[in-house]
């Protein structure tokens, strides 16, 4: 009975927490306007889940804002770059599908681009995250490495993410309560399995 009981203590703990990191996330990126904000906010919950994962550590709210403040100036160009990068690729797809119809093969194959150019950039972002000594050329190196070096890993992540975002987005308050703690969470945990592998490979 003890065990149960610790077990639930323990689900409703981790629930709890992670709804509690996913608000956290929510308010501060829209402190920051969402595009300067998205991107320390979402270093802060990358950092606090991957220590939550590695040792059982949890954060307050506000060693959140503290972590995002100090944070703040050398992340926010991720946010900015995303923001970017996305309205561009969402453009460019527009532009295909309205003048170059009688092309009907192009508007697959840019899709299928994009979403390579968003992993890789995910990929670095997650390898910044964890590495903010790391320059943005080294971790798109590291980046390229990881995903043509382990292709399953990166499958894994892609997949586990897009069904999240199927379970999410079927009811809003889910996807408000748990959305980013949960795909980054998933994401991490993928990520930090590539890097050791390729920490081994380079200790070989």
């Amino acid at each position: 009975m003890k065990k149960i009981q610790n077990g639930l203590f323990k689900a409703f703990s981790v629930t709890a927490y992670f709804a509690q990191l996913n608000l956290q996330w929510l308010l501060f990126t829209l402190l920051g306007l969402i595009f300067l904000g998205i991107g320390p906010a979402s270093v802060t919950l990358i950092q606090f889940l991957h220590r939550y994962r590695e040792d059982g550590t949890q954060y307050s709210f506000q060693q959140f804002w503290k972590s995002y403040r100090n944070q703040f100036k050398t992340t926010m160009v991720w946010g900015v770059l995303l923001v970017l990068l996305v309205a561009t690729l969402g453009i460019n797809l527009r532009i295909i599908a309205v003048f170059f119809k009688d092309q009907p093969w192009l508007s697959p194959i840019y899709s299928v681009a994009s979403l390579v150019v968003l992993y890789l950039f995910l990929l670095s972002f997650l390898t910044f995250s964890k590495a903010q000594d790391t320059s943005f050329k080294d971790c798109l190196k590291a980046s390229v490495f990881l995903a043509f070096r382990f292709p399953l890993q990166g499958l894994a992540l892609i997949f586990t993410c897009y069904l999240l975002l199927l379970l999410l987005g079927a009811k809003t308050s889910l996807l408000l309560i748990y959305g980013a703690s949960l795909l980054f969470f998933s994401a991490d945990y993928f990520h930090s399995r590539m890097i050791q592998k390729m920490q081994r490979i380079a200790t070989k």
